[in-house]
This record gives C-alpha cells, structure tokens and sequence, in this order.
C-alpha cells in the first residue's frame, strides 16, 4: 500500500521510537522504507559539517543500526 516509505527522525529517543513505528509499516506493507535524519536550523552551529559528522551523523547511525538499516550514500 505504500511503497516507499519514508521516515524523518532525529537523534533522539523520539526519533528511535519512530523509526521503530516506520519499520514496523515498512515490513507490513512490503514497503521500501527511506530514511533521513533532520536538524532544526536554529541549532546549527557555526561549523556544522563537523559537527554533522563527528555528532549527529554517528548518532542516527546508531539508530538505524538497531533496526538493521544500514547507509547509502
């Protein structure tokens, strides 16, 4: 029924919690499940690729991978 699907988390509990809701429809309806990971603007710093890749990045990573999602680039 939906095909794909797509899920926006954060690096958080929420996010975890909604990626497990996400998964959950994704296996139910045979669905090719896409996920991306958000940041709200304002918290942003100055030198926010690092940041992205030595904080965040790793963080949504971990997410994924309980969930047996792995990364394309």
């Amino acid at each position: 029924m939906y095909k794909p699907l797509l899920c926006a988390i954060e690096a958080s509990p929420e996010g975890k919690k909604v990626l497990a809701t996400a998964t959950q429809l994704a296996k139910c309806f045979g669905s090719k499940l896409i996920v991306i990971n958000v940041l709200p603007y304002t918290l942003l710093p100055r030198d926010y690729q690092k940041s992205l890749r030595e904080d965040a990045v790793p963080k949504i990573e971990k997410i994924a991978a309980s969930f047996d999602i792995t990364r394309k680039n």
